[in-house]
C-alpha cells in the first residue's frame, strides 16, 4: 500500500530530527581533545594528564543520556502523529535548537569544571542547566500541541493516554527550572536537585487522582 502525501511529510520531519539528534550526539565527543605525549614526559605524568579528561567524559556521557531521553519522547510522538501542522513544524525546529547547543553547553560545563571548588563560578553550570530546560520546554511544547484534540493530529486509539503523557514530558521542566534558578546561587546543591526525578511517578499519581472516579 503506497503511503499518503500527509505520512510521508511526517517521515520527512522525523527523518530531518533524526539527523539533528545523531549530529548532535555526535558533536558530544568531538568536543574532547586527546592529550599529545611529548618525548619527555612521564608514565605518571601522562596518567595525571589523561585524568583531567574524566570530567569531559562524565560530562559527554551524562548528556548522551540526556540527549537519548529527548529522543525516545520525540520517537514517541511520531509514532503516534496521523498529520502536521505549520505550527507543529515550527516547534519541532525550537526543540532541535535547544538539543544542537547542548554540545557546547556540554564542553562549556567540563572544561571548567576546576572552578567547581575553589572560588566556584556558576555560570557554566546555569549555562547547561538553562539549556536541558530549554529542550525540556520546547519538547513540551511540541507534545501539547500535537496532544491537543482540537488539532486533529493524533487519532484517539484508546491506547494512547495523552494526559499522562504530557504530564511526562511536562515534568523535566519543572525539575530543570529548579536547578537552574537554584544554580545561580549553589550548583552544588542544584546538582541534588536532580533527584527530583525519583519523584516524576508520584508527581504524575498525584496530578491524574480522580481520573477514573478514585481519590
Amino acid at each position: 500500500m503506497s503511503k499518503s502525501k500527509s505520512e510521508f511529510q511526517i517521515e520527512r520531519i522525523a527523518f530531518f530530527s533524526d539527523a539533528v539528534f545523531a549530529i548532535a550526539i555526535t558533536l558530544l565527543v568531538i568536543e574532547i581533545h586527546a592529550p599529545v605525549f611529548s618525548l619527555e614526559i612521564s608514565a605518571a605524568e601522562a596518567f595525571h594528564e589523561f585524568l583531567h579528561l574524566i570530567p569531559e567524559i562524565i560530562a559527554v556521557l551524562i548528556t548522551f543520556a540526556l540527549i537519548s531521553l529527548n529522543w525516545r519522547r520525540h520517537h514517541q510522538l511520531f509514532g503516534i502523529l496521523s498529520g502536521y501542522s505549520g505550527r507543529l513544524i515550527t516547534l519541532n525546529f525550537f526543540s532541535l535548537v535547544a538539543i544542537i547547543f547542548l554540545p557546547f553547553s556540554t564542553a562549556f560545563i567540563s572544561k571548567n569544571y576546576l572552578r567547581f571548588v575553589n572560588d566556584p563560578i556558576v555560570l557554566p553550570f546555569v549555562v547547561y542547566s538553562f539549556n536541558n530546560l530549554a529542550c525540556a520546554f520546547f519538547n513540551y511544547l511540541l507534545f501539547r500541541h500535537a496532544l491537543d484534540p482540537k488539532n486533529g493530529l493524533v487519532v484517539p486509539d484508546g491506547e494512547t493516554d495523552a494526559a499522562r503523557i504530557k504530564l511526562e514530558v511536562f515534568y523535566p521542566v519543572i525539575v530543570f527550572t529548579v536547578t537552574t534558578v537554584v544554580g545561580c546561587f549553589n550548583h552544588f546543591i542544584a546538582m541534588t536537585c536532580f533527584a527530583l526525578f525519583a519523584f516524576e511517578p508520584l508527581f504524575i499519581k498525584f496530578m491524574l487522582r480522580g481520573k477514573d472516579g478514585k481519590t
